[in-house]
């Protein structure tokens, strides 16, 4: 984010999570993924995408 100077937009709602550890237990919590194709709207900087697909998300569909 920093190296594209690209800023999270409160007015618009959008807070970015970056903690790969809180990012991993949030797709723990949805688990889980064996086989599974998840659809995640508003992916922002991908944090969570990356984490759904190391909890075993067969495929993440990710909405801007």
């Amino acid at each position: 984010m920093r190296r594209h100077r690209l800023h999270p937009q409160r007015r618009l709602g959008q807070h970015f999570l970056y903690d790969e550890g809180i990012l991993r237990r949030i797709a723990r919590a949805a688990a889980p993924f064996e086989g599974v194709r998840v659809l995640e709207i508003g992916p922002g900087p991908g944090g969570l995408t990356r984490a759904l697909l190391l909890e075993g998300a067969q495929e993440v569909v990710a909405v801007e």
